[in-house]
């Protein structure tokens, strides 16, 4: 897939796990790519922000009007009147006849783009994994595909570990190796058991559960994750503030 493509699937939101591993590469190796995306990035923030105010433009005049005349339907029968929420309809009339199919975009955070902007995934920190090491092992074979970008492989050794040597910290490799799949309900509850199992990683867990409900368009659980980080760790919590201001708007 080329560059162009690449970025018309980014800002459609409608890329695949793998390209999405292909953009990330590119970010980090492509000096002008990265200039283009940044570029076009903030031009479609500029235009979101722009109609999101012609918007609340149009409906607040509408609504304003609409104040003024205050109809209300009478029956023919002797029934009570039954006031209607003209103002509700005309919200709705201005958004179909506009034919805003992508209201939502303009409505608040832009999940796709939080999550580009904040997700980088978790380095290896605690299996050193040398060239010069012949020494093997499961959990170096798993550490090591993990670094590579291997990630089916990585998450198939994490789980050949048997569970008596099973160290709590697998599960949240095992969590970053999926989200980085795009096996999202997977990941979260990779994440989950490392918060349950008093990992070392707890704080770092909440933050990929923020990204993985963000991910998944779920504002509910991602400011409920974020705000746990803020109250409980230092992991990321200015970035879990600022992340969490985005989601409030």
């Amino acid at each position: 897939m080329n560059k162009e493509q690449l970025l018309y699937h980014y800002f459609s939101n409608s890329l695949s796990s793998e390209q999405e591993k292909q953009l990330q590469d590119l970010l980090e190796t492509d000096a002008d790519f990265s200039e283009q995306f940044r570029f076009e990035k903030d031009l479609k923030r500029v235009v979101r922000e722009r109609e999101k105010e012609k918007l609340k433009s149009k409906l607040s005049g509408f609504e304003a009007e609409i104040a003024q005349e205050k109809p209300v339907i009478q029956l023919k029968t002797n029934r009570k009147k039954s006031g209607f929420n003209w103002s509700v309809a005309a919200s709705i009339a201005i958004l179909v006849g506009l034919g805003w199919l992508g209201y939502s975009t303009l409505s608040g955070a832009d999940y796709q783009d939080l999550y580009q902007e904040n997700f980088e995934e978790y380095p290896n920190t605690v299996f050193a994994v040398t060239r010069g090491d012949t020494a093997e092992s499961i959990e170096r074979a798993a550490f090591a595909s993990y670094e590579t970008g291997d990630y089916k492989t990585a998450i198939a050794s994490f789980n050949k570990i048997s569970a008596p040597d099973k160290e709590s910290y697998l599960d949240f490799y095992i969590g970053q190796s999926q989200l980085a799949l795009g096996e999202l309900a997977n990941a979260e509850k990779s994440f989950q058991k490392v918060i349950s199992s008093n990992s070392d990683f707890i704080a770092e867990a909440h933050w990929y559960l923020a990204l993985t409900a963000i991910k998944q368009e779920d504002r509910i659980k991602a400011i409920d994750y974020l705000n746990n980080l803020i109250a409980n760790h230092e992991y990321n919590k200015d970035k879990a503030r600022a992340l969490l201001e985005e989601l409030k708007e």
